[in-house]
């Protein structure tokens, strides 16, 4: 049972600063969420039309099948997150036990044996996606909450999130290089199917040794962690009870509304990035991954930037001016290719969409860093309001509308291929099909302005939330007062 002794030794923890080593190796655990991100995000659609034949309807169909069953586990595994009482704390069991399930089954989805066909192969893309996604979210809800517990400092949430997006964009880093440049480089390395299975079985080790890393952070930050309250009641019965409460908190559902219309943008235009890369613009792997890592670099800028923006600007505003940078960055290089006075050649536009991409990963390192500090802050104000902390609750609640959006901007990605009549499994043609000028120009609309014209509704949603530095400093001395008065527990 936990006793205010206990708890008070916890909260004065949480006012000592978190080391640098504790942040590097908690930041580390993100690799592993990169790692996936890359290969969901720029490989898995081109893998399954273009190298295994599937059409894109039913790639994408897969895809948002697992993300919409993963999406409603999440509020259940965030809340089982939150109540769990072990000697390990709350967070620790769900991490260690989920580690080797989604490593082994990103594994398994990039070595489809090319025997499967029709449903056999829909059916077996969508059974590794949903372990996939359901063991990663075991993994990464709560790693993340671990992130809003470890300290209730204003600015240095910031700062850990910081790292873990760096940590992140490093994942995305790792798994782009070791793709295009090196499993799948050369002319037709990208529709090689055989390359895939190395690539997918390198990554999935990677995972496992940035997981164990981020792990034994987590177990070493166990003194200075909020211990799980026992809590009368059926888990069903409290787990609608705490939805209801989520949904009374006016903060979540703006963030939650931002997240949903973001990611419907970024999984859109993500999804479809090798194919504009490959086909509209022409480029070969080498010069794919160039412009690809540009994004994964951007990061660089933005931690720095915004750790130097947040000590003069709230983290809504910063956020707002990022998100619409964002959709700018997305929307203009295919716009002026297309309608533009000058054609851009291949070796020209290498040049002018690497600095682009650059400019896109600082703005979306700047955007991230605020967002998810604001959530972590919005957890504050939600035990404020109705005196218990959910932050496992909240960031799975975050973490459905990403994948819910996730899931329907790959679903609508791999419709657009159809529609436009993308031809599928060049691989088996031997390089040898002509994509028509036509279907080449709609391939640049669906993958960059389109995407875009979401991704700049997104910021509307923020200009309704209030929780600014000064309100946050008021809660949180306001929840010092009360832990400081007799046991509530």
């Amino acid at each position: 049972m936990t006793t205010t002794h206990d708890a008070e030794a916890a909260q004065a923890a949480r006012k000592i600063p978190l080391t640098r080593r504790f942040k590097l190796s908690y930041g580390a655990g993100s690799m592993a969420d990169g790692i996936v991100a890359a290969g969901f995000g720029f490989f898995l659609l081109f893998y399954l039309t273009a190298v295994c034949g599937m059409s894109g309807t039913l790639a994408g169909t897969a895809k948002l099948i697992a993300l919409l069953v993963d999406g409603v586990a999440d509020p259940a595994i965030g809340l089982a997150s939150d109540r769990m009482r072990s000697r390990w704390g709350r967070r620790l069991p769900f991490m260690a036990v989920s580690l080797v399930p989604f490593a082994c089954a990103f594994g398994l989805l990039f070595s489809m044996p090319e025997a499967l066909t029709g449903l056999a192969q829909f059916v077996y893309v969508t059974a590794c996606l949903v372990v996939l996604r359901v063991a990663l979210s075991c993994f990464v809800l709560p790693f993340t909450a671990v992130g809003a517990e470890a300290t209730d400092d204003y600015r240095e949430r910031a700062n850990i999130v910081s790292y873990r997006l760096s940590f992140q964009n490093a994942g995305i880093l790792f798994g782009v290089v070791l793709g295009l440049g090196v499993f799948m480089a050369g002319p037709d390395g990208l529709l090689d199917r055989a390359s895939y299975v190395p690539f997918a079985w390198v990554c999935a080790a990677a995972m496992l040794v940035a997981g164990l890393v981020a792990i034994g952070a987590v177990r070493d930050a166990l003194p200075r962690l909020h211990a799980g309250k026992a809590e009368a009641g059926h888990f069903l019965a409290g787990f609608v009870r705490e939805m209801v409460e989520l949904s009374r908190n006016r903060s979540f559902l703006i963030l939650f509304g931002t997240v949903l219309t973001y990611f419907l943008a970024y999984s859109a235009h993500v999804s479809l990035a090798l194919h504009a890369s490959r086909y509209f613009w022409g480029l070969d792997a080498r010069a794919i991954q160039f412009v690809l890592l540009s994004t994964t670099l951007g990061p660089l800028l933005g931690a720095p930037i915004s750790a130097f923006a947040l000590r003069f600007i709230e983290k809504r505003t910063l956020s707002i001016a990022a998100f619409v940078a964002i959709a700018v960055f997305l929307m203009w290089p295919p716009l002026m290719q297309l309608y533009g006075p000058v054609s851009l050649t291949p070796a020209a536009a290498v040049v002018v969409l690497f600095v682009n991409g650059l400019f896109v990963g600082t703005a979306i390192m700047i955007g991230g860093v605020g967002f998810q500090s604001m959530l972590a802050d919005t957890a504050d104000e939600h035990e404020w309001l109705f005196g218990v902390r959910r932050e496992g609750l909240f960031f799975s609640g975050l973490t459905l509308a990403y994948k819910a959006a996730s899931g329907l901007g790959g679903l609508i990605a791999g419709i657009a291929l159809d529609l436009i009549h993308f031809p599928t499994d060049l691989s088996s043609r031997q390089g040898a099909v002509v994509v028509p000028g036509d279907v080449l120009d709609k391939l640049a609309l669906i993958s960059g302005p389109l995407p875009a014209v979401f991704a700049a509704t997104a910021p509307l949603f923020l200009f309704g939330y209030h929780l600014t530095r000064k309100r946050h400093a008021h809660i949180v001395q306001d929840l010092e007062a009360r832990k400081a008065g007799p046991d509530r527990n």
